[in-house]
């Protein structure tokens, strides 16, 4: 993995994203911090598809493999990227 940073813009908010393995992102995720995904060909704040953020909702007790599982479905493909790269926020 990639020690990368990237600056931008997301959702009106200006933030600093470090990617991080996925075993990070499982315990950021259990921990209730906010974990932000996408698919490995696109930049975090790019034009086209931006990070996704996803935080622990007790409520609907959605596990982080489910999330992950249903993301990859969905929006992970050859053009797209066929991996998921997960970020933090400083």
């Amino acid at each position: 993995m990639k020690n990368l940073s990237f600056n931008g813009t997301l959702y009106g908010e200006r933030l600093t994203l470090n990617q991080v393995s996925k075993a990070t992102a499982r315990k950021l995720y259990e921990a209730g911090q906010a974990v932000y995904i996408q698919s490995s060909n696109f930049h975090p704040f790019g034009v086209w598809s931006q990070a996704h953020e996803i935080v622990k909702d007790d409520e609907l007790q959605t596990t982080f493999e489910a999330i992950c599982n249903n993301f990859k479905y969905y929006n992970c493909s050859n053009e797209q990227g066929k991996y998921i790269t997960f970020y933090k926020a400083n």
